[in-house]
């Protein structure tokens, strides 16, 4: 796999579009080279480039730990981890694209695109694109973003783990790796294989562990928590339930015939008051039919006056006919009164019409001389208004480009005035600042000089800060060594055990066989003072081993303080080199030092240069407009002179066409009073229509009159022709009805007329109502014959009670008593019920729980066996048994590159440790520990490291280009030249490196460069040099 261009367009500190092409001249030939730049240049923002373009991830993200989200434009927020953070503020899209040689060979081109809504920077953030070709084949493959990912991975073997472990070497890491505590040493090897799976599964293994010993737990407790009987228990419960079920059977008994004997009673109680109700239902019923006998007689006169029903209404009818045709004829008489009076007037009128006709025709006739004239006049008046409109216009537009000149000249005056006052007190701004007229051409380079030696005095306050934590260590590791020394002596002294059994065995009065004494004083103290002898060879072991790690530890303070002195005096002459550089452009500046040590000499530096060249910029351009604004003035001039002689010109011809306008409309008014002559002839046309008009309806209105009135005529003849047949008709009908009531008794006109009004439907209800009567008379004599024979059947049942003492409250008090027991019983049986039901299923989840308990237990003591072996709550048994297991292959990948680079030395694992040590073949295979290695020998077995895990996470894949973006910025020049000698072995085994650093030895010892050089506002610009 191998890298052939990098390119990208607006990604961090790099503005517009940037690449790199390792095809071409200085970097096709060039072995190593350097990527160089000042700090925050965006000398790392080319790796995340590169990244991007591959795996859509960069490595700056991929570390944030936390999903914290940070402000974006227009109130919005974006994760810290999001890739698309590295879109360059204030552009719309960016890009980052990267040509590889895949594993088989061929060209590939894989693009990552992001670019904000429309395109533009203040649009919301789109979602990132991903676009692959085949350059080899002229092919673009087409997929999703997660299918061209997996396929770039498959191209050049390596996921965005892999690649920034084999790509990117990370040295820098391995060399905290060599001097870490033994307890962070799993975690760094973890961190640098990316082998983490190994603490997960630790962890899952004691959680598993964990999880099946509390289910077991659980289990065990649920079966010792199931509530079951006894044998005699069950045995009790059973008889006692077969004797309450049968007394549960004769209480049933005796309460269904008390119950019956109540319901008895309250049916006797029920059937008298029916009956009672029933008979005083029959007597409303009688009363109601006594009440309604006036009204069956009504019904029957009515009934009998049907036979002369139609004659009766037919003379009524009649006389309705001749009061209406009565009233007709006295309206229409009216009516033909009133048509007479409107015939006379409507011909008084037409009469009028017809004069008003002849006096508008003779008057019309005399003005059509005057109209012909007025007709002339129009057209003249007409054209002169035209030639006066056209020279207003003129006049007007004379003045309006007059006065557009007038003001242009004064804004030119007014903007010539504004730029020399610009120029002025720019010239007088250079004048005061002369001095920084040498300075401003080498900003950058004084930035960049103060930042290195800002860089160093930081190292350097750092490393005597930590001399002084080193010093202060030392002298407390000194004092715990001699007071452990102290203890060793102290521990020395103590008796051994033989000494110690031979003076228990004194007794008090014998002779002592060493001294011969029979006083044995010490033998009263010596079980308070001694130790025993386990506790002895213990204190003695742990004082040994103390006394040895606090030597180990003295050793190294006194070396690390040896090594953090000499780093004090490379920083020291690092910080004096930068700032005498300095000084030979700032010697004008006298203050400079001093705004040094406060940290604002950078900034003043920046803000001084970028006002200088601004003002420069802008006093070029102020005196180009100044020229430019002279020349303008010079022709507005001339243009505002020619403009006010054409405005008189115009004015005066205005004037002309306004007399002649003047003379023609006074003539005009003194015809037809002002008005024109076509409104005149509108006027008359229209007068003659309305006339003829109004006589047309005046005539129509006048026989409309005539022939109304002959229409009344007619209609007056008929309704006098019906009256007198009307009147006849109801003389004969009279005497009929007459007739009819003679023969009555006593019928008289009225009440004939009040029986023959009721309507046939008043009639129908009114029968209704009296059948209905009738009905309920009868039915309600039924009904208290019906309940009276079911009184005697009811009062002869067997059930009837037979004592007078056994009353309705009695037997209920009976029944409430005899249920009370019941209900006792039943609950009784229940109890024992659910007893023996709680048993038979304790019994059987007893059973079907037995099974589980053994697979459970089973399960738990097979995870506790894995837990013992691997398990741990934080993952630390697996994971360093299987880093153990990592660090040997490494080892064996680290030791052929470090043979290659020099062949002085080997790494060998410390047994049972994750630590390392270096054999020393020039010292006859001595064994070294990593602390005595200089910085030199600490960078190559660091290096090897490197390029071991490079090829460990390659799987045997040739990787032709490695970048390393650490380490070199702590070497001194000795330490630089062995690392700079093993890079160049390096490249030599056919592999181009890229050093990324702003080391200046390194830019020395490197002839091609891939320079990020920084401008103004955070802009960096990339340039390919080769001296």
């Amino acid at each position: 796999m191998k890298i052939l261009v990098i390119r990208g367009k607006n990604l961090a500190s790099l503005e517009g579009e940037f690449e790199i092409n390792f095809t071409t001249e200085p970097l096709k030939s060039a072995g190593i080279y350097a990527i160089t730049g000042s700090t925050g240049s965006g000398k790392s923002t080319l790796l995340d480039a590169l990244c991007l373009a591959l795996f859509d991830d960069m490595p700056r993200t991929n570390q944030a730990g936390e999903n914290v989200a940070i402000p974006d434009i227009n109130n919005k927020t974006i994760n810290q981890k999001d890739s698309r953070n590295i879109l360059r503020k204030g552009t719309g899209e960016g890009y980052a694209e990267v040509e590889f040689m895949s594993l088989a060979g061929e060209r590939f081109r894989s693009t990552w695109l992001v670019k904000r809504a429309k395109g533009k920077a203040n649009g919301s953030l789109q979602n990132s694109e991903m676009r692959l070709a085949n350059l080899s084949a002229n092919v673009e493959i087409q997929g999703k973003k997660i299918e061209l990912l997996t396929h770039i991975t498959g191209l050049i073997g390596f996921s965005f783990g892999q690649f920034t472990r084999a790509v990117l070497l990370t040295q820098g890491d391995f060399a905290t790796f060599l001097k870490a505590k033994q307890s962070e040493k799993a975690e760094l090897l973890e961190k640098l294989t990316g082998t983490t799976i190994y603490s997960r599964i630790s962890i899952a293994i004691y959680e598993k562990s964990k999880k099946a010993e509390q289910d077991l737990s659980l289990l065990e407790e649920r079966i010792k928590n199931i509530e079951v009987l006894s044998e005699e228990q069950t045995e009790q419960l059973k008889e006692e339930k077969k004797a309450i079920d049968e007394k549960i059977t004769n209480l049933k008994k005796t309460i269904a015939l008390l119950v019956e004997k109540i319901n008895w009673i309250k049916q006797d109680i029920l059937l008298r008051h029916e009956l009672a109700e029933s008979q005083k239902q029959l007597a409303d019923s009688q009363k109601k039919m006594d009440e309604a006998k006036p009204r069956y007689q009504y019904i029957r006169q009515i009934e009998s006056v049907q036979e002369i029903r139609d004659s009766f209404r037919t003379l009524q009818q009649s006389k309705k006919q001749w009061e209406e045709s009565e009233s007709n004829l006295s309206k229409n008489e009216n009516d033909q009164q009133a048509n007479a009076s409107l015939l006379e007037q409507a011909k008084q009128a037409l009469s009028a019409c017809e004069k008003e006709q002849k006096d508008v025709d003779d008057l019309f006739a005399k003005m059509e001389p005057e109209i012909l004239k007025a007709r002339e006049l129009d057209v003249q008046l007409k054209s002169a208004a035209t030639n006066d409109t056209e020279a207003q216009k003129e006049v007007e537009t004379a003045k309006l480009s007059k006065e557009k000149l007038e003001k242009n000249l004064a804004s030119l005056l007014k903007e010539k005035s504004s730029v020399q006052t610009n120029i002025d007190e720019l010239n007088r701004w250079f004048e005061q600042f002369k001095t920084f007229a040498e300075i401003a051409p080498h900003t950058d380079l004084l930035v960049s000089l103060l930042n290195d030696a800002q860089i160093a005095i930081e190292q350097l306050e750092n490393k005597r800060q930590l001399i002084e934590k080193e010093q202060s260590l030392l002298e407390k590791d000194n004092k715990k060594l001699e007071i452990l020394r102290q203890e060793t002596d102290r521990l020395n002294k103590e008796l051994p055990t033989e000494i110690t059994a031979l003076r228990e065995k004194l007794q008090e009065g014998v002779p002592c066989p060493v001294c011969g004494s029979i006083h044995h004083p010490l033998q009263r103290n010596n079980e308070s003072s001694r130790l025993k002898e386990e506790e002895l060879i213990k204190a003695k072991q742990t004082n040994f081993e103390q006394i040895n790690a606090l030597v180990e530890n003295v050793e190294k303070e006194k070396n690390h303080i040896i090594q953090l002195t000499a780093l004090t005096e490379t920083y020291t002459k690092q910080a004096a080199e930068a700032l005498a550089k300095t000084d030979e452009y700032l010697f004008v500046w006298s203050s400079w030092k001093e705004l040094f040590k406060q940290g604002a000499l950078q900034k003043r530096l920046k803000e001084q240069s970028e006002k200088w060249n601004k003002n420069t910029n802008t006093l070029t351009l102020l005196k180009r407009t100044g020229d430019n604004l002279d020349i303008n003035i010079l022709n507005e001039q001339k243009n505002l002179q020619e403009a006010n002689q054409i405005f008189e010109i115009q004015k005066q011809k205005q004037i002309q066409t306004e007399t002649i306008l003047t003379r023609f409309f006074e003539e005009r008014k003194k015809l037809l009073n002002g008005k024109s002559a076509d409104e005149t002839a509108r006027y008359q046309v229209n007068k003659k229509l309305e006339i003829a008009k109004k006589l047309k309806l005046l005539t129509d209105k006048k026989n409309n009159h005539i022939s109304i009135d002959e229409s009344f005529n007619g209609r007056i003849e008929q309704i006098k022709s019906e009256i007198i047949q009307l009147k006849s008709q109801i003389s004969q009908q009279e005497t009929s009805v007459n007739n009819w009531m003679a023969i009555q008794n006593g019928m008289t006109y009225k009440y004939l007329s009040e029986l023959l009004s009721q309507s046939n439907d008043w009639l129908v209800t009114e029968k209704h109502f009296l059948d209905k009567l009738k009905e309920s008379e009868t039915i309600d004599k039924a009904t208290v014959t019906e309940r009276e024979k079911n009184l005697t059947v009811h009062c002869q049942a067997n059930i009837k009670p037979k004592d007078e003492n056994e009353t309705q409250p009695f037997l209920e008090a009976e029944q409430e008593s005899q249920n009370n027991l019941l209900e006792q019983k039943n609950t009784r049986s229940k109890e024992i019920e659910l007893l023996l039901s709680s048993h038979a299923k304790g019994m059987e989840k007893i059973k079907s729980l037995e099974k589980e308990f053994t697979e459970k237990r089973e399960l738990s003591a097979n995870w506790k066996k894995l837990n013992d072996l691997l398990g741990s709550a934080i993952g630390t048994k697996f994971k360093e048994i299987a880093q153990g297991y990592t660090l040997d292959a490494l080892l064996v990948y680290s030791n052929k590159h470090l043979e290659q680079l020099s062949d002085r030395y080997a790494l060998q694992r410390i047994p049972n440790a994750l630590a390392l040590q270096v054999i020393d073949r020039d010292m006859l295979n001595e064994v070294r520990t990593v602390y005595s290695l200089s910085g030199g020998e600490s960078f190559l077995v660091s290096l090897a490291l490197a390029l071991g895990l490079s090829s460990l996470s390659s799987n045997r894949m040739k990787v032709e280009s490695l970048f390393i973006d650490e380490g070199f910025g702590s070497l001194d020049k000795d330490t630089l030249q062995i690392a700079m000698n093993a890079l160049e072995r390096l490249q030599n085994q056919g592999r181009k490196i890229g050093i990324i650093s702003h080391v200046p030895e390194i830019m020395e010892r490197i002839r091609t460069q891939v320079k990020v050089v920084k401008s103004a506002n955070g802009r960096s610009k990339i340039e390919i040099a080769s001296a």
